[in-house]
């Protein structure tokens, strides 16, 4: 089920977990809150592997810096509750999930 496209952790509370350690100049992070926003949508249909793959797209792995560029920082207070809020909402769908 893993994409080779997004090599690392393969659940959405993993992936979602290490984009809180991600460091991306602020163009980056408002790409990250467009993710976040697919994802999101994409929840109550439980397909969220199209919304995860454009997530990785975001991250620091495409990233190139030039001098003179924005510095790269941690996720901004307001992305990193919403990642929180989409962690704790997929948790608890594991949670009810059957065995």
């Amino acid at each position: 089920m893993r994409d080779h496209r997004r090599p690392g952790p393969s659940t959405p509370v993993a992936e979602l977990t290490e984009v809180l350690d991600w460091r991306l100049p602020p163009a980056g992070w408002a790409r990250v809150a467009e993710a976040l926003d697919e994802l999101t949508r994409a929840l109550p249909g439980g397909a969220v592997e199209a919304a995860l793959d454009e997530l990785a797209y975001s991250g620091p792995a495409r990233l190139r810096t030039r001098l003179g560029d924005d510095p790269v920082v941690p996720p901004p207070d307001e992305l990193r509750e919403r990642i929180n809020r989409l962690i704790r909402e997929l948790e608890s769908d594991d949670d009810r999930a059957p065995d």
